[in-house]
């Protein structure tokens, strides 16, 4: 009977992919805009009134990391996942009308996000800061059905066998429900102290290590290979790949709590596990940077291929920075530090997000059969991030490595404070940058969507028939 409801008298093919691109496009502008107010209140600790507490660091820094993860991120993955699934499947997506509704809920849903951390109802926790009546909606009305929804095209495939993209997304649904509520435990139940951080940071570093991380991926091996006109270099390494990132990115957190009186042990595996994820960062850059193989002249000729590609050399530096870091020495260094607010927006701007910028401008038009509205702004898009994130990054990284540099020479902790203050500056003006590029983007699509140049399908070419005598 819900079967019926939901696939009976379904909307066109490509309606929830549409809708959820173009939301997560004004997610990603207002969580940008966000950033803009923690920029600069890092740098200028008084430059918005002290007596108005929305405008407080405490309260706008939860709204960006939310709209940016759970908004921007985790929508355009589900846009990726209505438009790749079925094309890879061979099938319609299983309801168009579920995934449409499902986009709904989450706008709702992240209307209620905005206004409760705004007005600073948080459980304070890092990455699961909303109150437990959200909790739930985010698990029963967000990411359950946008589940169900793609394990049900894929169990209706009509494909044989599954593409390694398909391996990464059905997986993923499954880590993001598992990961999501065990985080959540703590606002259900009474789990506190070393427990409830436990909890709180194996989440919180699982949101990355199962979600973002292994989805990005999965569209970029259906983006590269699909644009380039290669085959996947090897579907062994790709299976590889994902063996090795459900194995060995599940196990740390606990590198999150080195200085914290967890059991030792727990922190030697977290290092160990941790310095084993360049297996599966090696097998995923090997694979795509083959993929390309005689293919490198069209990185400057096709936009969505750039910004894959760009996104999957990022990832080199991430995921180095990101095994080496949870040694005990260098986590020691660089714990508490901007190097560590710079390596998570390498992992979330740099790689992710060009990755899925990138199936953006690839999926939408052909969704919208338009033409893109603007390559010269999409260009213009391409270089103010590129530009405004290298440098966004640099002056992070080394503002971290001064502050480790103070922890080594025990220098008062103020004197920290002021010499990264430089690097704060250069913070606001790389990330302003990033920021302005967004409605260029924004106004890029929508502009594509009502004056695009339609795609009219080719002819079909009769050959005439012989003459006859």
């Amino acid at each position: 009977m819900v079967e019926k409801f939901l696939t009976g008298k379904d909307y066109a093919e490509g309606t929830a992919a549409k809708h959820f691109f173009f939301s997560s496009i004004v997610m990603l502008n207002i969580g940008v805009l966000m950033a803009l107010g923690t920029s600069m209140r890092l740098a200028w600790p008084d430059i918005f009134p002290n007596d108005i507490p929305w405008l407080h660091f405490g309260r706008i820094r939860p709204v960006h990391v939310h709209f940016v993860i759970f908004g921007w991120i985790s929508m355009a993955f589900a846009g990726a996942m209505c438009y790749m699934t079925p094309a890879l499947c061979k099938t319609r997506l299983w309801s168009e009308k579920l995934g449409v509704w499902n986009c709904w809920a989450w706008n709702v849903g992240m209307v209620f996000v905005f206004f409760t951390l705004i007005n600073g109802m948080t459980t304070g926790r890092e990455y699961q800061d909303l109150i437990w009546p959200l909790d739930a909606f985010i698990l029963l009305f967000v990411f359950a059905p946008l589940a169900v929804n793609i394990w049900m095209t894929m169990f209706r495939r009509k494909a044989q066998g599954l593409y390694v993209t398909l391996w990464f997304f059905g997986a993923s649904l499954l880590f993001i429900l598992l990961s999501y509520f065990i985080g959540a435990v703590p606002d259900f139940f009474p789990v506190t102290g070393l427990s409830e951080a436990y909890m709180t940071w194996w989440h919180a570093h699982n949101i990355l290590g199962l979600w973002i991380t292994p989805v990005s991926a999965a569209i970029a091996y259906y983006i590269i290979p699909k644009v380039s006109g290669n085959t996947l270099y090897s579907h062994k390494i790709g299976h590889l790949h994902f063996w090795s990132i459900a194995a060995f990115y599940s196990t740390p957190g606990a590198h999150h709590l080195m200085g914290a009186p967890i059991p030792e042990w727990l922190k030697s595996f977290a290092s160990v596990s941790g310095v084993l994820i360049m297996i599966p960062a090696l097998a995923f850059v090997v694979n795509m940077l083959m993929t390309m193989k005689d293919k490198w002249w069209m990185f400057t000729r096709s936009i969505p291929l750039q910004w894959a590609l760009t996104g999957v050399l990022f990832a080199i530096p991430l995921n180095i920075q990101g095994a080496f870091q949870q040694t005990r020495a260098l986590n020691w260094y660089i714990h508490g530090t901007h190097w560590i607010v710079a390596h998570a927006h390498l992992a979330l701007l740099g790689f992710s997000t060009f990755i899925e910028i990138g199936a953006i401008y690839y999926g939408l038009p052909k969704l919208l059969k338009r033409e893109l509205y603007s390559e010269k702004l999409a260009r213009l898009h391409f270089w103010m991030m590129a530009i405004g994130f290298l440098g966004f990054w640099a002056v992070l990284t080394a503002a971290g490595l001064v502050q480790g540099a103070a922890k080594v020479y025990e220098i008062p902790y103020i004197q920290s404070v002021v010499a990264t203050h430089p690097y704060m500056v250069g913070r606001v003006l790389f990330g302003a940058l990033i920021i302005f590029s967004q409605p260029i983007f924004l106004y890029n699509m929508w502009m594509t969507a009502r004056y695009g140049k339609k795609i009219v399908p080719e002819a079909t070419v009769h050959t005439p028939a012989p003459a006859t005598a």
